[in-house]
């Protein structure tokens, strides 16, 4: 079925309150005190046009750094399904993405806005990376990044190489120490080289580290949910995961908010041309006090 036309417009006004029926992950003991998390989202905006590639990279305040980020791709409202997310690099103190086109390419403005999640320094500060095993023109591959031991997640990233538009990423899934990401090729495959890097952004636990996750709806076009941090708690993390589209869809955004309450909007559209197959879309996200 063809794509929700009107997800982009949806995405950025969402406001509703949406229960965070997440789970609880047991912390784990920090050698340190892990004082309570201040944070600040900051975003940067790429040009707007119809060129190839698009990237931003959004810089934390001094003295801050980066806990997780967020994208849009339908800066400028030109992303019809022709515009995927080829990277959201994780950094100390800055957040990177580019966006390509798809195959088909487009001929409309477009733009990609990126968003770093910026906290206080937290104690045991790392960011780690880890790859696909495989390195060649497989339709799947997925790529893990593990947290040294003792500490856990606290927001992640995901970056292609060589694929520049021909292969989707699918998910971003946090565990306790882990991060997992995994990407297929578009419609029309590939001949091309590429592979995938998880990145993990870890450090002992914060007071009320916590893990949650909303399931969306499962049918045969775009779609948007929406998540929201338990009473108290502020966004270090935003992730998702969609489910059985195979590469036949791929996330328009993930948008954290900080301003009404502490929520994470993730949207995906199908490509352009459609699929029948019923896919779904659940939001992940990481929160703390």
């Amino acid at each position: 079925m063809r794509k929700f036309t009107a997800l982009l417009g949806t995405a950025f006004a969402a406001t509703a309150m949406v229960a965070a029926t997440g789970q609880v992950v047991p912390a784990q003991a920090a050698p340190v005190s892990v004082q309570a998390v201040t944070t600040v989202h900051v975003k940067a905006v790429s040009e707007i046009d119809s060129n190839e590639p698009k990237s931003a990279t959004a810089t934390c305040p001094a003295g801050m750094v980066v806990t997780g980020g967020g994208f849009s791709t339908a800066t400028g409202v030109g992303n019809d399904g022709s515009v995927v997310m080829d990277e959201l690099l994780m950094r100390d103190t800055s957040v990177s993405g580019t966006a390509y086109e798809d195959a088909d390419g487009t001929s409309k403005n477009w733009g990609v806005t990126v968003f770093a999640v910026c906290a206080n320094p937290l104690p045991g500060y790392e960011i780690k990376l880890g790859r696909s095993a495989v390195i060649g023109s497989e339709h799947e591959k997925t790529a893990v990044a593990t947290c040294s031991p003792g500490k856990s997640v606290m927001g992640g990233g995901f970056a292609l190489t060589g694929a520049t538009g021909d292969v989707v990423v699918d998910e971003l899934l946090p565990g306790t120490s882990t991060v997992s990401t995994k990407a297929f090729e578009g419609k029309n495959g590939t001949t091309k080289n590429w592979f995938l890097d998880a990145y993990a952004v870890c450090a002992f636990q914060p007071t009320g580290w916590q893990i949650v996750n909303k399931a969306g709806p499962v049918h045969s076009s775009g779609k948007i949910t929406t998540l929201e941090c338990p009473a108290g708690k502020k966004v270090l993390g935003p992730m998702f995961d969609l489910t059985g589209s195979l590469g036949q869809a791929h996330m328009l955004s993930v948008l954290p908010q900080n301003v009404l309450r502490e929520e994470v909007s993730i949207g995906a559209l199908e490509d352009d041309d459609g699929t029948t197959n019923s896919w779904g879309l659940n939001n992940w996200q990481i929160c703390a006090n």
